[in-house]
């Protein structure tokens, strides 16, 4: 959607970067993935005017079912475009209204544990940080937590998300009816000191919560979080299987590098 009016506003008001997501090279792969016909040439349309114009972009791929096989010439093509920044993300997340029917293309999208792993450790780079980060976790020793706090992810400390609509978020990901705050009809001070802490504090008495996630000792290897708990389950508090098989494979591949 990039065109030229958007290239002189961007140099009139320089921005740190923009970020823009690459689902394939080549027309086929790309539209397979965005299912829009005419979609990949205004994306190397609107990309080519900013690289040109020297606007900083960073991008960034998910990888799918859809672009796995191109996933080496993404990261030749990104390379080529942005020399400090580019990450992908194996992961793709439920639906936000909770769609049945998207939510199962979603799923038949998302990569297997074991390929997921793969590709992090065809990155050394990225599968360094996870291993200096995490192996520490992987211990026989439960983690001692002695509360039933539900977030621990640090959420709403330094910053929030705004929505077009006027809701407040304390990240973007968090979209439970509790957790979400109407500031056309409230206040920004009231939603930062009065409703993050409300919801900071939020406690859950779930067994399956308690026992499965609370004190598993692989924690920093899950991307479990209460967000995204909501987005597969319909609730703050529950396991969520396919981030725990994830967490294993992490493991098992982390224990025998």
């Amino acid at each position: 959607m990039i065109a030229e009016e958007h290239i002189r506003f961007f140099k009139r008001y320089p921005l740190r970067d923009i970020e823009i997501s690459v689902y394939g090279v080549t027309e086929e792969t790309y539209e397979r993935v965005t299912r829009t016909p005419g979609s990949f040439s205004a994306f190397i349309r609107g990309l080519t005017l900013l690289v040109e114009n020297g606007i900083k972009v960073r991008l960034k791929a998910m990888i799918m079912r859809s672009n796995v096989n191109q996933f080496l010439e993404i990261i030749h093509f990104c390379s080529e475009r942005t020399k400090d920044y580019f990450r992908f993300d194996p992961f793709i997340h439920l639906r936000y209204d909770g769609d049945p029917v998207r939510n199962e293309d979603i799923k038949s999208e998302r990569l297997s544990p074991q390929e997921i792993v793969s590709l992090e450790r065809s990155d050394p780079e990225r599968f360094e940080v996870l291993k200096e980060g995490c192996e520490n976790q992987i211990t026989s020793q439960i983690i001692n937590n002695t509360d039933n706090l539900l977030f621990r992810c640090g959420v709403g400390e330094y910053s929030f998300t705004l929505s077009y609509d006027g809701m407040f978020r304390l990240c973007s990901s968090l979209w439970h009816r509790d957790a979400v705050y109407n500031l056309r009809e409230g206040t920004l001070s009231h939603a930062w000191e009065k409703f993050i802490p409300k919801v900071s504090n939020l406690c859950s008495n779930r067994r399956q919560f308690l026992e499965k996630c609370r004190g598993c000792h692989l924690i920093n290897l899950c991307i479990w979080c209460p967000a995204l708990a909501h987005l597969e389950t319909g609730y703050l508090d529950m396991p969520v299987e396919y981030f725990c098989h994830v967490a294993h494979a992490r493991e098992e591949a982390l224990i025998h590098t």
